[in-house]
């Protein structure tokens, strides 16, 4: 049976408080107190019960983040980024893969719950830009951060996100001073917010700029179509290679995230067509892949890192000051990063 914390106590001749003190507000303690409490807890192995006395103090140091699918680099760096910020302050994480369900994503929520989180962080998931927001009418007893929800309404979480505006009306004024035509949207068909922006945002390029669907096209790839894993490369090369292989075949691509880019820049290698003299790609995300790929891959920089470390410190600013009013919506304009591949 392991060493408790009244054994510290007694060894330290010292009441079992004053061990609590020392571990959990070490300035509060006399150094040659706090030097011999932690003397004796090495010699000993004591491991305290972070969890038990979170709960004692309201508080677990831990939070949740719900995820549509942590195998996309899109969501991996965003996660990444919120531990890298939290894990100096010994802050615990529970990370939920919903794979895309919605009936697992309302059980991850019910379970965070019972777990007694001190926040919960939801990235994209299957339900956040949707009518069947799980997140609106439900009442949490700690703070969710919302990230890259657009949709209304908000309810009273927060939110952090990027619009994808800029970066793509960038890219769109790029296309035309460099009469990159035709100019293909290359988008699933599935019905997700993502997508749904984009097109909508190419729809009104094209009729403010009078353009024909010839000149500015857009390719809904059919059926089922995985945009979010590594299947999504293989797929998206076998579409892109007969669009390639067309009379009608475009100048430039604009792909609905780096990995279906990623497809097209293949498909374009295996039947010898040059990136960018012949065919520009540009993906959206500005995931690790971008920045590897051969030629490296434009992209739209939906700055992943930046959106999880805001959600993160919001969080921490919360815990440290939780009278305070804080802003319930924070925004992050997209940009256009141009590299070998447009």
């Amino acid at each position: 049976m392991g060493n408790k914390l009244e054994d510290v106590a007694k060894l330290a001749g010292v009441h079992p408080s004053t061990v609590s003190r020392a571990i959990s507000k070490p300035e509060k303690v006399k150094p040659e107190t706090r030097r011999k409490i932690e003397s004796i807890i090495n010699e000993l192995g004591y491991k305290p019960d972070y969890f038990a006395r979170g709960l004692m103090n309201g508080q677990t140091d831990s939070v949740g983040i719900i995820t549509s699918l942590h195998t996309n680099p899109y969501f991996l760096e965003i996660i990444d980024s919120i531990e890298h910020q939290l894990s100096p302050d010994g802050t615990y994480i529970f990370l939920c893969n919903c794979e895309q369900r919605f009936d697992l994503e309302e059980r991850y929520i019910d379970e965070l719950v019972r777990r007694k989180i001190d926040a919960l962080f939801v990235v994209e998931t299957p339900s956040l830009n949707t009518v069947h927001n799980l997140y609106i009418n439900r009442s949490f007893d700690f703070p969710v951060i919302l990230i890259n929800q657009h949709s209304r309404p908000f309810g009273e979480n927060y939110v952090i996100r990027c619009d994808q505006r800029p970066g793509i009306l960038a890219l769109f004024e790029y296309v035309k001073s460099h009469d990159l035509f035709p100019f293909l949207l290359f988008i699933p068909s599935e019905k997700v917010y993502s997508y749904i922006i984009k097109e909508k945002f190419f729809k009104r390029w094209r009729q403010e700029n009078k353009l024909s669907e010839k000149d500015a096209q857009i390719v809904k790839l059919p059926g089922r179509f995985e945009a979010n894993n590594e299947e999504s490369v293989w797929n998206s090369h076998e579409a892109a290679k007969e669009i390639l292989l067309s009379s009608g075949r475009p100048r430039a691509v604009l792909a609905g995230n780096d990995l279906m880019a990623e497809g097209i820049l293949t498909a374009a290698r295996k039947i010898a067509i040059r990136v960018p003299e012949d065919l520009a790609v540009v993906g959206v995300d500005n995931t690790f892949l971008s920045r590897i790929s051969i030629p490296s891959l434009s992209t739209i920089d939906l700055r992943m890192r930046e959106v999880g470390t805001l959600a993160a410190r919001l969080y921490q600013e919360i815990k440290e000051s939780p009278e305070k009013t804080h802003a319930k919506i924070q925004v992050l304009p997209s940009r256009l990063c141009l590299r070998e591949s447009f």
